[in-house]
């Protein structure tokens, strides 16, 4: 079946997120980038990996966040959106009918 990976990578914390194509979450984890982003996402993509049921495999990566440019390219993601578009586009998925988003 397929997943798709989603990455938030921060200074303070790195957030991952594995739905699959309904849009369910299958997976998700929160840990601290601890000021090392490249070591937060091999841990975090590690540990999801882990956790996700055999069967599915990731057609997809989008990252967001400080270092979306610098995670996005380690990892080969699809899309690489900053936090603005994200808020934008995932408010919208779920309420189509939203004019403002306050952060």
């Amino acid at each position: 079946m397929n997943c798709y990976l989603g990455i938030d990578i921060g200074s303070i914390s790195t957030k991952g997120v594995v739905i699959d194509d309904n849009d369910n979450i299958i997976e998700s984890l929160y840990i601290w980038t601890e000021g090392n982003p490249v070591n937060a996402v091999k841990k975090l993509v590690s540990n999801l990996k882990d956790k996700i049921p055999s069967g599915y495999v990731v057609h997809g990566i989008g990252t967001t966040g400080s270092a979306r440019k610098l995670i996005g390219l380690m990892l080969g993601a699809n899309v690489v959106k900053n936090e603005i578009t994200a808020h934008a586009v995932g408010t919208l998925s779920i309420n189509p009918n939203v004019h403002t988003i306050l952060e």
